[in-house]
């Protein structure tokens, strides 16, 4: 294989294509604000003072390069300003306004939050805010987003140049073209970023279960806090999970170089995806991990190569429900320069970018329209007109997956509200060109690596490949300083742990009994009991309020700090007691108990077993 091939191949491997990358950041904003709505549930309980974690503990307890703004405040309403703001960054990052700030400010606020309190993190969120990371070395905006829509020079000609217009739309600039793919430095880190996360967790996979029982998925799905109805159904069939023992390591192993192989191009890497996306399929029906597969569909997305969207785009049928869209025309007044920005935007999310946006003025027909009706005006393929909130409608019942809010808007309580909406902006479209000349200027979108963004991801991506090789139990040295410090600070630290080097083999839930000092007998964490005949459910998963507090109250007996569980004595003590009540009615004592049931594999029932973790007195007078 000559240079000048091994280059091409290379390039090709280490490309992204712009759908994926546009598709990328739609994903992870949706997720960021999913994950920003979950979190905001137990806000207080987690990121307060007023919660398990207060400041003075999480100093003592955090990584030294872990900063937070978070930690700015122990008020709630400091969460609260930085939780909304993390949301309209998000928001911003979703449709493309802004992106590259919305990008860095939503990865920041991200790495601030997840710092504030470790003790609820797990591998999704550390994938998400790795991703949020890169992130910001990709050209997010250049496709579907309305940065891509307001490029300087669709301004004067916003219709790709064709007979009609007048113009070769070949000599056109200001569109991204879909064929020509994304490459730097910064996407070669990239790709192998996302497959570390399979390679090295399958190296980290070396226990007996995993590599000479093969029953670690028969573990895995027996744990009764983490399986779904599907996966404890499945425990009955040992044989079938052995198979599945030894797929989930083989994936994990080959999908990576199916993904980096550069032959049979595209095919060998589509059927390298469509394996290691085959795992997160099985881990949502059969395991309650929160978030994490579908960040991992996200991560994934990035890797689709151009050939597939083409591919999408073939055959008769699609074929000509294109050239149906590309029939589809805009007419807006030349005089309204925010009518032309709406025309654009909209395009860039609902409609080819061949579609043609047209004045309005020089079809004297339409014209007549617009005049008549004080209103835009959109043709259909067959040169139907639309216009009010009929046009807006119609351009939203396209293309999926917004065709269903075309269909909404189409209902008549939401069509009256629309069309007053439309006549109030039609009646004030001076005010609102003044607005989108301040919020929504016209600016140009940079598409090309820069060199020092290159540098920063060229050292980034060794930093990363180092912190996961000196992670390996079958390296001796630690992981070099200055490694360690900028994969902290940067929050690209990771190891890929999970069920890691095997499964865990036992469920367990928690119980807090607590005592009033009139000696009345209270359960503090209500989802549990510490009456005799209480049974806990089959699956415990019900018996904790989210996966973060499953995963904050797994941790409290693996904790060495005894300060950790104190903090959640006292967590307890503030909530009973801060309420108005009776001296003798006040919570005096607390204990935390936690049931264990151990998985066997001998077909009899398991052995469950119920410790004492910590004991906890609101008032000096009770302490032992």
């Amino acid at each position: 294989m000559s240079i000048n091939s091994t280059l091409i191949h290379f390039r090709r491997v280490f490309s992204l294509d712009m759908r994926s990358i546009a598709l990328f950041r739609v994903l992870l904003a949706t997720l960021i604000l999913i994950d920003l709505v979950l979190r905001s549930e137990h806000m207080r309980t987690f990121y307060t003072d007023d919660g398990v974690l207060p400041r003075e503990l999480w100093l003592e307890i955090t990584h030294r390069w872990h900063w937070s703004l978070h930690a700015a405040s122990g008020d709630l309403w400091w969460q609260i300003v930085l939780f909304s703001i993390a949301g309209l960054f998000a928001l911003a990052l979703l449709v493309g306004y802004r992106t590259r700030i919305a990008a860095f400010a939503s990865f920041v606020l991200l790495a601030s939050l997840l710092n504030r309190n470790g003790l609820i993190l797990q591998g999704g969120d550390q994938l998400l805010v790795i991703m949020s990371f890169w992130a910001l070395f990709l050209p997010l905006a250049a496709r579907f987003s309305i940065d891509s829509a307001l490029q300087p020079d669709l301004h004067t000609q916003p219709s790709p140049l064709t007979a009609e217009t007048g113009v070769n739309k070949d000599s056109v600039v200001g569109h991204y073209p879909s064929e020509l793919p994304y490459f730097s430095l910064a996407t070669v880190a990239i790709v192998f970023q996302i497959l570390y996360l399979y390679f090295f967790t399958a190296i980290l996979k070396n226990g007996d279960a995993w590599i000479v029982r093969f029953d670690a998925a028969y573990y895995a799905v027996s744990l009764q806090h983490f399986a779904t109805p599907i996966g404890h159904w499945i425990t009955q069939f040992p044989g079938l999970l052995k198979v599945s023992t030894v797929f989930v390591l083989a994936v994990e192993f080959i999908g990576p170089f199916l993904v980096l192989c550069p032959f049979f191009w595209p095919w060998i890497r589509v059927g390298g995806l469509l394996l290691l996306a085959s795992l997160h399929v099985a881990f949502v029906l059969m395991l309650h991990i929160g978030l994490f597969p579908f960040i991992d569909f996200m991560a994934l997305s990035l890797l689709i190569p151009g050939a597939l969207w083409i591919k999408a785009q073939q055959g008769s049928r699609q074929q000509k429900r294109l050239e149906s869209l590309q029939a589809i025309r805009f007419y807006y007044d030349e005089d309204c320069g925010f009518c032309l920005k709406m025309c654009l935007i909209l395009r860039a999310f609902l409609l080819p970018e061949t579609t043609k946006i047209l004045r309005a003025q020089q079809y004297p027909d339409i014209y007549a329209i617009m005049e008549r009706e004080n209103s835009w005006v959109v043709t259909d393929a067959n040169n139907k007109p639309h216009i009010h909130w009929h046009a807006m409608a119609f351009l939203f019942s396209q293309r999926w997956p917004i065709k269903p809010v075309g269909w909404l808007m189409r209902l008549p309580p939401l069509m009256g509200l629309g069309n007053i909406v439309y006549r109030w902006v039609a009646v004030n479209r001076m005010f609102m060109s003044n607005l989108t000349t301040r919020f929504l200027p016209y600016r140009s979108v940079k598409s090309k690596p820069g060199v020092l963004g290159s540098l920063i991801a060229l050292l980034f991506f060794y930093v990363v490949t180092s912190n996961n090789i000196y992670g390996l139990p079958q390296v001796p040295k630690a992981t070099p300083q200055h490694v360690g410090m900028l994969a902290h600070v940067a929050r690209v630290n990771q190891r890929w742990g999970m069920f890691v080097p095997f499964p865990l083999t036992v469920s367990s839930y928690i119980r807090i009994p607590g005592q009033l000092r009139n000696g009345e007998q209270v359960d503090l964490y209500e989802l549990t009991s510490s009456q005799p005949g209480w049974q806990p459910p089959e699956l415990y998963y019900s018996l904790y309020e989210s996966y973060r507090w499953r995963k904050y109250l797994d941790r409290l007996d693996s904790s060495k700090n005894n300060k950790v569980r104190g903090a959640l004595g006292s967590y307890y003590c503030r909530v009973w007691n801060d309420q108005e009540r009776a001296r003798d009615t006040q919570l005096a004592t607390l204990e935390i108990f936690k049931t264990r049931a151990r998985t066997n594999t001998d077909g009899v029932p398991k052995k469950v077993t119920t410790k004492q973790i910590w004991r906890h007195w609101c008032f000096a007078e009770y302490a032992d």
